[in-house]
C-alpha cells in the first residue's frame, strides 16, 4: 500500500478524499509523469501482540513514521490509517502527529467499522503545483464554512475572505480593502492548535433576601455553540475554546437576563470575522466590542434603566482574556502560590472597559 505525495496541499475532508480517489484513477496510467521529487509513503496495519495499529512511514533521506493507537480490531486501525493519510497530505508531518494523538480518544462506530475500506490506504498521486493537470483542478481552501461566490471563487461569509480556485492566482486568499474597495492578498487562514488543558466552569449565588439579580453564562465549547445555535462554523480557533460571563443587575434583573441570553449572539459573530491568527490585543478589543454591542442594544430596549455590571472571559488555546464593566473583580487562583487579582473595576456603570490576558 503506497501513497505518493508532492508539494500541493488540500483540505482534509470528505470532498478532498473523493477528489484524490478520482485523480488517482486518472493518473494510474501515467506513472511516468509523476514528479521525481514526490515522497514515497506507505500506510500499513501492524499487529502488536493481539491488537492492531496503523503505521504511516515516509521513505525519504530521513526516515519518518507515525503510529496510530492500538486497536482491538483491524478495521478500526484501517480507519485510523485513512485519517492519518489524509492528514499527511493536508498538513504534513505535524498534522499527522496531531491527528494520531487525537485518534487515541476516538471511538469508531459500528457502522464506521463495518464500512472500513483497506483500499483507501493504497494511496493517491498529487502532482506539484504548476503542472498542467493541476491547473485544471479546483483547489479547496483550508477549513470549513466556505460558500460559492462565483464560478472560480469561494467566500467565507463571516470574514468576507475570498479564495481563488482556478486561474493564475489559484490558491490565493484575498479580501476587499474597506478604503480603496480593491482586493488585496491576505495570508492563509490560521491552523488551529489543540492544547492540553482541563477547564471546568461553574457558578454560585448567595442571596440574603429579595430576587436573584445575577445571571451567569457558561459556554464550554463555543465551536459547538456557533454551529448549532448560529449555524456557522468556528474552524479557525485554537482549542479549548470557551467563553464565560456574569451579569449583575443593578435596579432589577432585566438587563442581566437580556445580556445573558444575547451574549453568544454578539461574541461569536465578532470572533468569526477573522480567520487568521488573533493577537492578544485583538482578543481584548473583541471582548470590548461585545460589551459595547450589548450596551447599545440595552439602551434601545424597554429595560434601558435597569442596568448591570458585567465580566466576560474568553479562553482560546493557552490564552485567557478578560474584560469587565461596572463593579466587577476577577481573581486568579493558581495551583501554587497566593491568589492574584487580575481585573478590578470599582467605578460606576459608565466606566471604561478594562481587559487582561494571561
Amino acid at each position: 500500500m503506497a501513497l505518493l505525495v508532492g508539494q500541493a496541499k488540500v483540505s482534509r475532508n470528505a470532498s478532498a478524499t473523493l477528489a484524490f480517489q478520482k485523480y488517482r484513477q486518472e493518473t494510474s496510467q501515467k506513472d511516468d509523469e509523476v514528479d521525481s521529487r514526490s515522497n514515497y509513503v506507505k500506510i500499513d496495519i501492524e499487529r502488536v501482540d493481539s491488537r492492531f495499529r496503523a503505521k504511516l512511514h515516509l521513505e525519504v533521506a530521513k526516515s519518518f513514521a507515525v503510529f496510530g493507537p492500538a486497536r482491538e480490531s483491524r478495521p478500526e486501525a484501517i480507519n485510523d490509517g485513512a485519517e492519518m493519510g489524509k492528514a499527511f497530505v493536508s498538513d504534513g508531518a505535524a498534522g499527522t502527529r496531531r491527528v494520531a494523538a487525537a485518534l487515541s480518544a476516538r471511538k469508531w462506530s459500528l457502522k464506521e467499522i463495518e464500512n472500513a475500506d483497506e483500499s483507501l490506504l493504497e494511496g493517491f498521486v498529487i502532482s506539484n503545483r504548476g503542472s498542467t493537470s493541476d491547473a485544471k483542478k479546483r483547489l479547496i481552501p483550508r477549513g470549513e464554512g466556505w460558500v460559492r461566490h462565483d464560478d472560480v471563487t469561494l467566500v467565507n461569509p463571516q470574514s468576507q475572505v475570498l479564495f481563488l480556485q482556478e486561474g493564475a492566482r489559484a490558491g490565493s486568499y484575498m479580501k476587499q480593502d474597506p478604503g480603496t474597495k480593491k482586493l488585496t492578498d491576505v495570508s492563509e487562514p490560521h491552523v488551529p492548535q489543540e492544547f492540553k488543558a482541563s477547564i471546568r466552569g461553574a457558578t454560585a449565588s448567595w442571596i440574603r433576601k429579595g430576587a436573584k439579580m445575577d445571571r451567569a453564562v457558561l459556554l464550554n465549547d463555543i465551536t459547538k455553540i456557533a454551529r448549532l445555535a448560529l449555524k456557522f462554523p468556528l474552524s479557525f480557533v485554537d482549542l479549548p475554546a470557551c467563553a464565560y460571563a456574569i451579569f449583575q443587575g443593578l435596579r432589577s434583573a432585566e438587563s442581566a437576563q437580556w445580556c445573558a441570553e444575547n451574549f453568544h449572539k454578539k461574541l461569536l459573530p465578532f470572533l468569526a470575522e477573522q480567520i487568521h491568527t488573533y493577537e492578544t490585543i485583538q482578543l481584548k478589543r473583541l471582548l470590548e466590542r461585545t460589551l459595547e454591542a450589548l450596551d447599545a442594544e440595552i439602551l434601545k430596549s424597554a429595560h434601558a434603566f435597569s442596568g448591570c455590571s458585567a465580566i466576560l472571559v474568553l479562553v482560546l488555546g493557552e490564552r485567557v482574556v478578560l474584560a469587565g464593566v461596572g463593579h466587577v473583580r476577577a481573581v486568579l487562583l493558581p495551583e501554587k502560590g497566593a491568589p492574584r487579582e487580575i481585573l478590578a473595576n470599582a467605578s460606576g456603570t459608565n466606566c471604561k472597559v478594562e481587559s487582561h490576558s494571561s
